[in-house]
């Protein structure tokens, strides 16, 4: 009992300190979310691929790199130039010229500079870079575009673009007021610092550690909280031995202590990317499989002619399904499904759920099919708050032992989650408990809001007392 009662003691002392910011930053949080370019305003505002400029067709330009295992194929516009991206399973981004079929060497910051005032409507004050990092492009689904510029833009909003050295795209846009809550929110909410956050496997153990440790503090003083307070009782009918603020530390932990525990422990959930709970994205091989054609394989049959056809569009990506190709258009309005035809050309199209369950089957060869759904506005796996699936979205339910869902955009084709039982217990168990995202309640605000905030509130005074606690035992002489 005395070496539970030191650890919690000076556990607490330093981890109070985190329980406190964790709280208040995600209260920031919850309105002021990390910065983010949406597809819809980047594409809105991107340049239309010249197709009358297409020398090269898709295949040989997948021929020019060697050795080199393809995940996704786009044709983009650089500057006035259509350029092809190749995106490596293992080698991140190559870059070639349609025109020439040449590598594309990393933009100059002249190239970024135009390129961000095109994109803004308004002039660039500096360029930086290139650089690998900073606190607005850490995440990971940057990785294959860095290094980036960084533009600083002459606007009232102060805005700051980034614009990939390598494809020229801009995929990142913050804005002062973005930057500014978000050092007080993001940043501290997922300890999120650059330092820490560009090595990702550090970040990750570095968190998964200190979320684990403020789990087990909090639950060894909820159960300190609980036998501290037996057979003890004053006058006002409550149960502490203590004084001062280690008493209204126990008092308030009594009633605080499995709300904080709760949020403690699913924000340690949030870290777990597969170490308990199945992970939401398919594997190699099951991509792979529901291609069933290499993606080299796939654009054989593209030819420039057919390309040529396709007008006023800013990318378009080349995607086999089932052992077809199809090419995927976008132009800020929407996303267009295109097949070829035998005629050189294209005609737009709509995949079926029989091709889609057929490219599932290809994908999990050893599991039936047992149903298939549309989820719905009021389902309480697709629609969360938070990562909620396309609204033409296909579940397809297989019959194997995990009783796997498998996810489909039937707009794209493309696998968008895969969710076994445990992955269902995470949704509970991480959306559920740490954003409240329960059916009948989510939705309703301001009721949600108003709840959140209030059990966001009790959490923090609870840690403040906490850390006046730790630090008057500090100072204790």
């Amino acid at each position: 009992m005395r070496f539970i009662t030191l650890a919690h003691r000076w556990m607490g002392v330093v981890l109070c300190l985190f329980f406190s910011a964790w709280f208040v930053s995600g209260a920031v949080l919850i309105y002021h979310p990390f910065p983010s370019l949406s597809q819809a305003d980047r594409l809105s505002r991107s340049s239309d691929v010249d197709f009358q400029k297409i020398v090269i067709p898709p295949y040989e330009a997948i021929k020019s790199i060697e050795n080199l295992e393809l995940d996704r194929l786009r044709l983009i516009d650089l500057e006035g130039q259509p350029i092809y991206v190749l995106h490596s399973l293992a080698s991140g981004i190559r870059v070639v010229s349609a025109n020439d079929g040449k590598l594309v060497n990393l933009l100059h910051k002249k190239s970024a500079g135009r390129i961000a005032e095109n994109f803004s409507s308004n002039p660039a004050l500096s360029v930086e870079g290139p650089l690998d990092y900073d606190q607005w492009i850490v995440p990971n689904r940057y990785d294959p575009y860095r290094p980036f510029y960084r533009v600083s833009i002459q606007d009232e909003k102060k805005t700051v673009l980034y614009v990939s050295a390598q494809t020229g795209e801009v995929l990142q846009k913050t804005e002062s007021n973005e930057r500014a809550w978000n050092y007080i929110g993001a940043v501290v909410h997922w300890v999120y610092p650059t330092i820490l956050r560009s090595n990702w496997a550090l970040w990750d153990r570095v968190v998964w550690w200190l979320s684990l440790a403020c789990v087990a503090t909090t639950l060894i003083g909820l159960l300190l909280g609980i036998m501290r307070s037996r057979g003890v009782r004053d006058e006002k009918g409550i149960s502490s031995p203590f004084k001062g603020w280690l008493r209204v530390h126990h008092i308030l932990g009594l009633f605080a202590g499995v709300i904080v525990l709760t949020w403690i422990f699913s924000g340690w959930l949030s870290m777990d990317h597969g170490r308990i709970f199945s992970k939401p994205n398919p594997d190699a091989s099951q991509i792979k499989n529901y291609r069933a054609l290499s993606l080299e394989q796939a654009v054989k049959p593209v030819s420039l002619e057919a390309l040529k056809v396709l007008r006023n569009y800013v990318e378009l990506e080349f995607v086999s399904v089932g052992g077809q190709i199809f090419i995927l258009s976008s132009n800020g309005k929407g996303l267009n499904l295109f097949k070829p035809t035998y005629t050189n050309s294209f005609s737009q199209y709509k995949f079926t759920e029989s091709e889609i369950i057929n490219a599932v089957q290809k994908a999990w060869p050893g599991a039936g099919i047992e149903a298939t759904q549309r989820p719905t506005e009021t389902d309480a796996y697709g629609k969360l708050r938070e990562g909620s699936l396309p609204q033409n979205t296909l579940r397809v339910i297989l019959d194997d032992s995990s009783q796997t869902w498998v996810h489909i955009d039937m707009d794209s084709g493309q696998i968008v989650s895969i969710m076994d039982r445990t992955r269902r217990v995470y949704r509970w168990l991480f959306n559920g408990l740490h954003s409240l995202d329960f059916p009948g309640l989510v939705n309703h605000r301001p009721l949600w809001d108003i709840l959140i905030l209030l059990l966001l509130g009790l959490g923090f005074l609870f840690s403040l007392t906490g850390v006046v606690v730790g630090l008057k035992r500090l100072t204790n002489k």
